[in-house]
Order: C-alpha cells, then structure tokens, then sequence
C-alpha cells in the first residue's frame, strides 16, 4: 500500500499531463524529453499551490531559458 498523500499523488498525475501540452513546445526549441521532463518536474515540486495553467506558463519559461543557455 502506498504511504502518498493524495496530495502528492495528484502532483506526479500533474507531469505527463504537463509533459504533454510542453512536449511539441520543448522540440521546438531543440530541447530533449528528458531535460524538459527535468524542469516540468522541478516546477511541479515548487509549486505546488499554483493551478495547471501557472505551472504551465512557468514551465515553458524555464524551457525557453534552458534553450537559450544551450
């Protein structure tokens, strides 16, 4: 049985759904799965009060800096 709060089961459900709306955005920019992967989840972890459309919103920032930096 697992010990997660539904919380936090609701957060890792966050990834592939965010994982998929960033997906056609992160190759747009040369960006692989896994970096992308990478920022979507640290951004899940630090935002954990934030609706969706935030994460979403500050993920595709960080993606953008993290080609940007490439």
């Amino acid at each position: 049985m697992s010990a997660e709060t539904p919380e936090a089961q609701r957060e890792w459900a966050t990834i592939p759904y965010m994982m998929r709306r960033l997906d056609g955005f992160a190759r747009g920019l040369g960006l692989d799965e896994a970096t992308a992967r990478r920022i979507v989840e640290q951004v899940v972890a630090d935002m954990p009060l934030h609706t969706d459309d935030e994460r979403v919103e500050w993920a595709r920032n960080w993606l953008l800096a993290a080609a940007s930096a490439e």
